[in-house]
């Protein structure tokens, strides 16, 4: 397995961080058929094929954590690039 793991400091509101949550679990449902659910307030967990893992905040930080499964891990430098994408545009 390969593993993907960011962690941002953010100073926007929590419910901004949390709604950038959202619009990336729903665009990784709408693009690879990943499923996720939100197992607390402050958590969401993605379950695929392709790999498993969370994003969570804590504190003032996000951390968002994936172990790509052994078919997908030559993809990790393709998914650790769309991660902090992703944050880079939904968390500041």
């Amino acid at each position: 397995m390969s593993k993907v793991s960011i962690t941002r400091q953010f100073t926007m509101p929590v419910e901004d961080v949390k709604s950038g949550m959202q619009t990336l679990s729903d665009g990784l449902k709408k693009d690879h058929g990943m499923h996720y659910e939100w197992v607390s307030d402050t958590q969401i967990s993605f379950k695929h094929k392709a790999g498993k893992g969370d994003i969570h905040i804590e504190g003032d930080e996000v951390h968002l954590n994936l172990k790509l499964s052994m078919l997908y891990a030559a993809m990790a430098p393709v998914v650790r690039k769309r991660v902090n994408d992703w944050a880079d545009e939904y968390i500041s």
